[in-house]
């Protein structure tokens, strides 16, 4: 993990050989792969997102901020986690991060982000992404009936159902195409 936050990234899609040739060099930091990570993310492409996170097995955290700028940072495989980047505008438009081993759930680490993030109201969406898998939760001013806490700062927080994501056409293939 990184003590230093790095800049935010515009989002590019490298070609993919230029981001697995940094993955096997293990450098998830290079420019390439965040900016990969960044346009993935930009673009919905949720699962090729995780896939990148997976392969390199470690978490990985997106935040966009309320100006639209992308910063993109690496953790280990149980933590990454929320640090907003000097520079960065909150309140953050949305907070994506992975379980690169495992399901799409809130995990008490991500309980407690949020709940932090509640009581500040810097998040306004949160989404995790695990095997073939995507949950969201959505912060609201006022608790929530089925909010992911009956009380307390995870009251605001919608508690949305798993949706699972297929990789799907390949964007380095879309992008080809003419």
């Amino acid at each position: 993990m990184m003590d230093e936050a790095k800049p935010p990234v515009v989002p590019i899609l490298h070609p993919l050989d230029v981001v697995d040739a940094a993955l096997l060099r293990g450098d998830v930091w290079s420019d390439e792969v965040r900016e990969t990570m960044a346009w993935l993310g930009k673009n919905d492409k949720w699962a090729w997102f995780y896939s990148i996170s997976a392969r390199a097995r470690l978490e990985v955290s997106m935040l966009i901020d309320a100006e639209g700028l992308c910063f993109v940072d690496w953790g280990t495989i149980s933590r990454v986690g929320l640090n907003p980047p000097a520079g960065a505008t909150i309140p953050f438009q949305v907070w994506t991060h992975t379980h690169p081993s495992g399901d799409s759930y809130w995990s008490y680490t991500d309980r407690e982000t949020l709940a932090i993030a509640s009581a500040a109201r810097i998040i306004q969406k949160a989404i995790v992404l695990g095997r073939g898998q995507i949950k969201e939760a959505n912060w609201s001013k006022t608790p929530l009936l089925d909010g992911l806490s009956e009380k307390g700062p995870l009251a605001n927080w919608s508690n949305e159902t798993v949706e699972y994501i297929a990789l799907g056409k390949s964007p380095w293939e879309m992008e080809v195409e003419v």
